[in-house]
């Protein structure tokens, strides 16, 4: 996607013919973060990263890393194959671990890891009660290459109670900033009073966060991120290139969501273990279909899955899927609504990880789109929770550096909102279609409608607090996967589904007020004093 000449961190802008100085360490690192399982894309990042490997250069130092979340979902065995993947083919080095990594709870990261050879590292937490995944996750690790030591420390989302379900919070305790900053630097120091100078941080704590990290340690001199799918190009000062707390360089970076971009980081470090050259490349994968190899290798490993339909034309998924409507994800929320029979849906648009592609339809591609595993609930929610639900959300999510929480997809509703996150309309949709506008301005907390939505949804200290459950409810086993499959194989028509967005999320994009010539010169007379 992009190639960026050296920065040199003494002179500025180098040209790629200077020569290298005496007693320098080159480190060459492949790095990506937050595929969420999403092994479609991953044909493109297997293919890149091995060629790393094979073609990287003899006089330096080269690892793959993860920023974290490599698979989404409690199902062990999808995460086997991700992992088989990760440490057969693409051969990675460490990874951070991600909130995704414990959808399975500690126990099925336990099983699905504890027969691999790719180290996890989260400094930042404490594992209690025996729990097996102390076993798993290291506090900090040292490789070593050509000679030359590098020490890796790892830090888990601060977010975690938030960003995960409950049930999977067990025996684990994410520590907050303070102490996850205290935490670091205590082993960060051990790995420098082992000889270790060039130290590198996996983080899955989201861009913004990482620059306060990187800022308040010392000692830490490459951070690798996940968590806010932020695309970090380059290397700019004040920006993604930031001072340590001691006053040395430190870069971060990070490389999107779902496979979709790489980044190749190379830097050169002087004897003291400081960072004197940058370069930082990212680029797109290239890889939009499913890979014949890797199907077949996920069909051995997993079984053949079971067709449901033939997509003819499929909407793909937005750049950031928080912030847009979903054609999938419409058909998702209107499967949970006819299968449950209820007034309405919601879903949050984080939930969906994958939009499938055209072609054949398998349970599995259903399943891979929303591998939470969440459990559904039926229930009763009033218009003015609903009401307040959308708008809250929409407004969070529209003023929000990386979409978060997520605008809620819906069935049974319309709305429409501004690009600032306003409600501007809302109208509930009958069964019969019959539609009826809602007053967003003075909502009723009388008039309730059926629901249903998922368990992370529901939480009651959660990202959509006004949905927590208020009145009798119904648990299911099962997520919308499940019901998704079950409403597509009912459809008179499988063979040339056609999945396109209709409207019924609207984003109106708001003006931009500019000041005329004259005015602005007449501000510029009022504000800036003459200089004699």
């Amino acid at each position: 996607m992009m190639n960026v000449t050296p920065y040199n961190l003494n002179s500025g802008i180098v040209s790629k013919a200077t020569t290298t100085p005496p007693k320098t360490s080159k480190l060459n690192i492949f790095y990506y973060n937050d595929t969420h399982g999403n092994s479609d894309q991953m044909s493109g990042l297997v293919h890149h990263a091995k060629n790393f490997k094979k073609f990287a250069s003899g006089d330096s130092v080269n690892f793959v890393l993860s920023g974290g979340d490599n698979y989404s979902g409690g199902d062990c065995a999808k995460n086997h194959y991700i992992l088989n993947l990760m440490q057969n083919m693409m051969g990675v080095d460490v990874s951070a671990v991600g909130n995704h990594e414990l959808d399975g709870s500690c126990k099925g990261l336990f099983e699905t890891m504890k027969d691999k050879k790719i180290p996890f590292v989260a400094t930042n937490v404490e594992f209690e009660n025996n729990n097996p995944a102390k076993d798993i996750v290291k506090k900090s690790l040292i490789k070593e290459q050509n000679g030359v030591k590098y020490g890796f420390v790892g830090a888990m989302p601060m977010d975690f109670e938030t960003c995960t379900k409950k049930e999977n919070q067990e025996d684990i305790e994410v520590m907050d900033f303070e102490d996850t900053i205290e935490e670091i630097q205590e082993e960060v120091d051990n790995l420098k009073k082992q000889g270790v100078n060039k130290i590198i941080l996996l983080s899955h704590n989201g861009y913004e966060e990482d620059k306060k990290l990187a800022r308040a340690l010392d000692g830490v001199d490459i951070i690798i991120g996940g968590h806010s799918h932020s695309v970090v190009e380059g290397a700019k000062q004040g920006e993604n290139l930031v001072m340590s707390k001691s006053n040395q360089p430190v870069i971060i970076t990070q490389a999107g969501e779902n496979g979709k971009y790489y980044g190749v980081l190379n830097v050169e470090f002087n004897e003291n273990g400081v960072l004197t050259k940058i370069q930082n490349n990212l680029n797109l994968t290239d890889s939009n279909k499913k890979s014949p190899t890797l199907e077949y290798i996920k069909n051995t490993d997993l079984g053949k899955s079971p067709q449901v339909a033939v997509i003819n034309e499929i909407e793909p998924m937005a750049k950031n899927r928080r912030t847009a409507p979903s054609a999938w994800a419409n058909l998702m929320a209107d499967s949970m609504r006819q299968e449950l029979g209820t007034d309405i849906a919601l879903i949050n648009s984080a939930n969906i990880r994958k939009v499938p592609q055209a072609g054949t339809l398998t349970e599995r591609d259903i399943q891979e789109s929303a591998p939470m595993k969440n459990r559904l609930i039926k229930t009763t929610i009033t218009q003015k929770q609903v009401t307040e639900a959308i708008s809250s959300a929409a407004k969070r999510t529209m003023s929000s550096p990386d979409g978060s929480p997520g605008l809620l997809q819906v069935s049974g509703m319309t709305y429409k909102i501004d690009d600032r996150g306003n409600l501007l309309e809302l109208n509930f949709i009958d069964k019969k279609g019959n539609s009826q506008p809602i007053d967003i301005n003075n909502p009723s907390d009388k008039i309730k409608y059926s629901v249903t939505y998922d368990s992370f949804v529901a939480q009651k200290d959660g990202e959509y607090p006004e949905l927590a459950l208020q009145f009798p409810h119904q648990e299911f086993d099962f997520d919308k996967d499940t019901t998704a499959i079950n409403y597509i194989s009912k459809l008179q028509s499988k063979t040339g589904l056609n999945i396109i967005d209709d409207k019924r999320l609207q984003i109106q994009k708001t003006s931009k007020v500019k000041l005329q010539d004259n005015s602005m010169q007449s501000f510029l007379r009022l504000t800036c004093p003459k200089v004699s």
